[in-house]
């Protein structure tokens, strides 16, 4: 039985909108991300199934420990995953066995790796932007041998070349599958003045950017010379030589960058970009000082194609499939302790910001190498402006019975969700009111009874649940009236 009253749906967010001030937010997604549900299941009477899920972002377990400290990036090569690190180089097997090689990889600041098509064994190559190049074996780290490599800011390959560019705007091309250059095969960007910040290869293309523009080069086999041929100038620079992912290896699945407007573009083929970030991404981008701390990466987690956009002050990603965003954020971190994802041994290898260990991206995982992962989802606003509305009651619909019975007890044996709301825009939110997700296997009804008027502004709620458990959230109402059970 019903009393009189109107139930509404809570309006929770597919896309990260915190606003520019929490007043303004049409909800936030942290740690978690929405995703559709089948379409085949048709309304009933009275009950319309839920269209979305949004489920818990995964975990990081620890791939393995390292002797060495401050991951600078890694490329896999073959059975090996190179890496650097502060000062040095690193190889590790499958297993995590980590071979620390020889000699000095100087620096400190993220790196750029490369290798060629040479068989048996390829060349490998780095480029530390403030340092230089160097050549790296499976046992070894040194100086490039060639004099004529100068002092390049990024390498890639492509076509068994390696492609070195420099601050001055020159484009220089190795030696064919070889780590000799001639001092003849090289070019200079000048679309516009600024010079060269980053190179890549993407989709059998080679990108470069300068601060104001991008260009876009082909393999044209030019018997002499450059090897490769400008198609088009991009419109759009590259704010941060780190702020553009998508190319790697076992993705690949669009080029995105942050521009020199403060926006997040993705390549569509044509010299104009097509702009994906909303505007409450472009006001952080905007307000971070140093634009070199912005860091994108990407994974691939459950069919989700992940871009990852960091720096110390924050973590958004941009889901492909979905074209949605949410914020990631780890324990007592404004940022993810994720950095650089490398495909490699059938999982997605990343650095960590706490500490000397490599980590990989789990669906599995529920935590963050023992440390929690919050879900946290925040409403927009249930309004009736500028009226109050009584909210006789709240029920929110996840997935229960999530508790595990050989989980740690009581957070994964007994997990629980906290539920708080605010009816002033988020200036105070009410105390946290703990309801249970049920143990194992137990079904459990989430409802918050008697939680007084709304403000003005309307009713906001706020969802966390910290415990090592499966979440899945499918929405949720506010009803005016109480119900009999």
């Amino acid at each position: 039985m019903t009393s009189k009253g109107g139930s509404i749906h809570i309006p929770f967010p597919l896309s990260s909108s915190p606003g520019a001030s929490g007043q303004e937010s049409a909800g936030r997604l942290i740690n978690c991300y929405a995703e559709p549900l089948g379409k085949d299941i048709g309304a009933q009477k009275g009950f319309t199934p839920p269209q979305v899920v949004w489920r818990k972002s995964p975990g990081l377990p620890q791939f393995c420990a390292s002797a060495l400290t401050g991951f600078r990036g890694g490329l896999l090569v073959g059975s090996a995953l190179y890496t650097a690190w502060s000062g040095k180089a690193a190889t590790y097997t499958s297993g995590g066995v980590e071979a620390v090689l020889t000699g000095t990889l100087n620096g400190t600041e993220k790196v750029f790796w490369a290798r060629n098509n040479k068989s048996p064994t390829p060349d490998v190559v780095c480029v530390a932007p403030g340092t230089g190049a160097f050549s790296v074996s499976s046992s070894a780290v040194i100086s490039f041998a060639d004099p004529n490599i100068g002092t390049p800011n990024s390498v890639f390959d492509m076509d068994g070349f390696f492609i070195f560019t420099y601050g001055d705007g020159t484009i220089q091309a190795s030696g064919l599958n070889a780590v000799t250059i001639n001092t003849l095969d090289k070019t200079k960007e000048q679309a516009k003045p600024g010079g060269l910040t980053r190179g890549l290869r993407f989709n059998g293309q080679a990108y470069v950017w300068g601060p104001t523009f991008g260009a876009v080069y082909s393999n044209t086999a030019q018997p002499t010379g450059f090897p490769f041929t400008r198609s088009y100038v991009i419109q759009r620079g590259l704010l941060s030589p780190y702020a553009v992912a998508g190319h790697e290896d076992g993705f690949g699945s669009a080029l995105i960058w942050v521009a020199d407007d403060n926006s997040v573009v993705q390549h569509n083929g044509t010299p104009n970009p097509l702009k994906i970030s909303p505007p409450d991404l472009d006001r952080l981008i905007a307000a971070v000082t140093d634009k070199t701390t912005l860091e994108a990466s990407v994974y691939i987690s459950q069919g989700h194609p992940k871009w990852v956009l960091s720096c110390p002050a924050f973590t958004w990603e941009f889901d492909l499939g979905s074209q949605k965003w949410n914020e990631r954020a780890s324990y007592q971190q404004a940022r993810w302790r994720a950095i650089s994802g490398v495909s490699a041994f059938g999982k997605w290898i990343t650095g960590d910001t706490q500490g000397g260990r490599l980590l990989y991206v789990s669906e599995q995982s529920y935590d963050e190498k023992g440390n929690p992962l919050q879900f946290q989802i925040e409403s927009g606003p249930v309004l009736n402006f500028p009226n109050r509305t009584k909210v006789a009651r709240a029920d929110f619909n996840f997935v229960v019975g999530v508790g595990q019975a050989t989980g740690q007890d009581p957070i994964a044996t007994d997990p629980s969700v906290g539920i708080s709301w605010t009816d002033d825009g988020g200036i105070t939110w009410s105390q946290e009111f703990v309801r249970k997700l049920g143990r194992q296997a137990t079904p459990q009804r989430i409802t918050m009874l008697r939680t007084g008027m709304s403000g003005v502004q309307g009713r906001r709620w706020r969802l966390k649940v910290t415990d090592p458990v499966y979440v899945a959230f499918m929405g949720a109402t506010q009803d005016t009236a109480l119900r009999n059970h």
